[in-house]
C-alpha cells in the first residue's frame, strides 16, 4: 500500500511501511563492554558514519554468518 492508497475506512495510511517479519530486528541483546571496547566500537561507528547500534549489529551479523 503506498501513501496515496487509502485504508478501507477511507483514511490515508501514513508512516513507515511494515518490514518483513523475517528481516525485522525485533529482539534486544544487552551486554556490557570495557572502556577500551567502547572506544574501539565508537571509532568503527565514526569511521563508517553509522550509529553504535548499527556498528555492533554489523559486527555481530558477520560473526554469526560465519558460525
Amino acid at each position: 500500500m503506498t501513501k496515496k492508497e487509502t485504508l478501507s475506512t477511507g483514511r490515508q495510511r501514513w508512516g513507515r511501511p511494515r518490514l518483513n517479519p523475517e528481516t525485522a530486528r525485533s529482539n534486544r541483546v544487552v551486554t556490557f563492554v570495557t572502556n577500551g571496547e567502547l572506544a574501539k566500537l565508537e571509532r568503527i561507528a565514526e569511521q563508517e558514519r553509522i550509529s553504535l547500534s548499527a556498528a555492533a549489529h554489523r559486527i555481530l551479523s558477520r560473526l554469526l554468518k560465519d558460525a
